[in-house]
């Protein structure tokens, strides 16, 4: 009975012994799964932060090429006024009354200058809070950027306003993810060589959606690029003239920072990109 007695016991520790080696070998195994897996986030929190950056550098290089845009017509007004000061001078036409016309004329030029940059340095402040907006007015801040972009190139852009609706997140944020929506149409437009090139612009309501469409009739994705269309680095243009992060910068804002969905589909004549949105209640004044 004794030697029972003295098996059972040994066999009870060598058992122990055995679940406590294991749990041990698991709480190791678990930490280290734990602490790759922290490893990993970082890494790709890092990586969100350093795409950001980029992309953020990228916005600054097209929000210069589009002030440069936007100043080249009225300096060349400046230079004919100066050179119409000139020829009156010298035919002797120079009186205070021609005079005073041609300063308040480049008075006037300077003025819209001036008001480009400011334009431009708002859409470029460090970021704002979060508040709740109209979408209809985020897309004026980003419209008010390019459409001078969009009239020289004659690209017809439609507006639609079904219903107005109001959303949640870093209103400049949303103005920088429309923006690259609307470049990228005006790009594909122009890269195509349409020739009556189209914008068409929806803001509505759906399922108590807020929804942002953009339609072009650039004649759509090309399948081969269809499920890239949103990835890091990716572009169809020369390295000089794309980094290929706005898009997936702009699907970061939208789906990340605001909660919502960016997709894409293309449709008869183009490609439609459709932001859809929580629709929150018009703050109060």
């Amino acid at each position: 009975m004794f030697e029972y007695i003295v098996i059972f016991i040994l066999i009870c520790i060598i058992f122990i012994l055995y679940y406590s080696s294991k749990k041990k070998a698991s709480y190791v195994y678990n930490k280290k799964l734990e602490e790759e897996v922290k490893k990993q986030l970082l890494e790709l929190r890092d990586k969100d932060k350093l795409l950001i950056a980029q992309s953020k550098l990228a916005a600054v290089g097209e929000t210069l090429a589009h002030i440069a845009h936007q100043w080249k017509q009225p300096l060349s007004q400046i230079n004919s006024i100066v050179l119409n000061v000139d020829a009156d001078f010298e035919d002797n036409k120079l009186n205070r009354e021609v005079l005073e016309k041609h300063l308040n004329e480049i008075e006037k030029m300077t003025f819209y200058m001036s008001d480009t940059i400011e334009s431009f340095n708002t859409y470029l402040q460090p970021n704002e809070s979060v508040k709740i907006f109209s979408i209809k007015e985020a897309f004026d801040n980003s419209f008010e950027l390019v459409y001078k972009l969009l009239e020289s190139r004659r690209i017809e852009c439609k507006l639609e306003i079904i219903e107005d609706s109001y959303v949640k997140g870093v209103k400049k944020e949303f103005v920088q993810a429309l923006l690259v929506v609307l470049n990228n149409a005006k790009d594909v437009l122009i890269d195509e060589k349409v020739k009556y090139p189209k914008i068409h612009i929806s803001i509505y309501k759906k399922d108590n959606k807020a929804v942002f469409d953009i339609l072009d009739n650039g004649g759509g994705i090309k399948a081969k690029y269809f499920d890239k269309i949103f990835d890091p680095y990716f572009t169809t243009k020369p390295h000089s003239q794309g980094t290929g992060h706005g898009l997936c910068m702009a699907k970061m804002i939208v789906e990340k920072s605001m909660h919502g969905k960016l997709n894409v589909k293309n449709e008869e004549k183009g490609a439609k990109f459709s932001i859809v949105l929580t629709s929150e209640k018009e703050p109060e004044l």
